[in-house]
């Protein structure tokens, strides 16, 4: 597991995931996982190691995204 993907990944839904996003996942995570790919290889980290952490970005944003509704916040 590449700690550097883990970090990435964690502080990139901290910055990108708002209450905005909350109100219409299934419209969001597929947005957002595009997103999250292109910013992650500007960062230097390759999808190949992004997916080693999260498996699918996409399933992982969903996932995010439901935890934080329940909690009636983002991130």
């Amino acid at each position: 597991m590449s700690k550097r993907a883990e970090d990435f990944m964690d502080s990139w839904l901290e910055a990108k995931v708002t209450d905005r996003h909350l109100k219409a996942p299934e419209k969001s995570a597929p947005i957002l996982a595009k997103k999250c790919a292109t910013d992650a290889k500007k960062a230097g980290v390759p999808l190949e190691e992004l997916e080693e952490v999260v498996i699918d970005i996409k399933q992982a944003i969903t996932d995010e995204l439901t935890v934080a509704a329940s909690k009636g916040k983002p991130g």
